[in-house]
């Protein structure tokens, strides 16, 4: 196996309700480590644009410029940056000298935990929320599917083959504190190796 380079960085892969928000912001606490979301960077360039989450995600299907933006912030954290923790579909690619760590849920978990968090400021601001858990799953479903095309298409990766990953952790029945928990030691141990 060939050895890579390892800075003081963990991605976060997974499926929409994963809990890779809550286990980036936990392990930026504990770690005093720099958080990043490419999810808020793309929310945010929605806003800008004054389209929904999912308005966006069908354009930049097709517009790989847009994708661009994030690419160069993912360059430029490879390049430059050390202790970050990091939300990102992509991170594994782009970060190679990272943890790569993927957050594992059921496609239901996923709609149900998307529906939950619907009324949170960060999915209403994106035009992301949705009034049934009916509706949480053509959306969450038709957001997987679009990122498995647009990836596919544009840099000829699957997000969610676990097999780029270091650490595949169940987060179903586990509390994102013990996920927490287990990723710490996990980058430990794979720091020293």
């Amino acid at each position: 196996m060939v050895s890579r380079m390892k800075k003081q960085i963990i991605t976060l892969g997974g499926l929409p309700g994963s809990g890779k928000s809550t286990t980036k912001r936990l392990l930026a606490e504990r770690l005093n480590f720099t958080p990043f979301s490419t999810g808020d960077f793309v929310r945010t360039l929605a806003k800008e644009r004054g389209m929904t989450l999912e308005e966006f995600n069908e354009v930049v299907a097709e517009d790989k410029s847009l994708d661009e933006l994030i690419d160069t912030e993912h360059q430029r954290i490879e390049k430059d940056a050390d202790e970050m923790v990091i939300d990102s579909h992509l991170g594994f690619h782009f970060v190679p000298s990272a943890f790569h760590v993927y957050l594992h849920i059921s496609p239901d978990t996923s709609a149900a935990r998307v529906f939950n968090d619907r009324d949170s400021d960060i999915r209403k601001q994106s035009g992301d929320s949705m009034v049934t858990l009916e509706e949480a799953r053509a959306r969450t479903q038709k957001r997987i599917d679009n990122h498995l095309k647009r990836y596919q298409k544009h840099y000829g990766i699957n997000p969610y083959d676990v097999s780029k990953y270091d650490l595949v952790i169940n987060t179903e029945h586990t509390k994102p504190e013990e996920v927490a928990d287990i990723i710490v030691k996990k980058f430990n141990e794979w720091l020293t190796e």
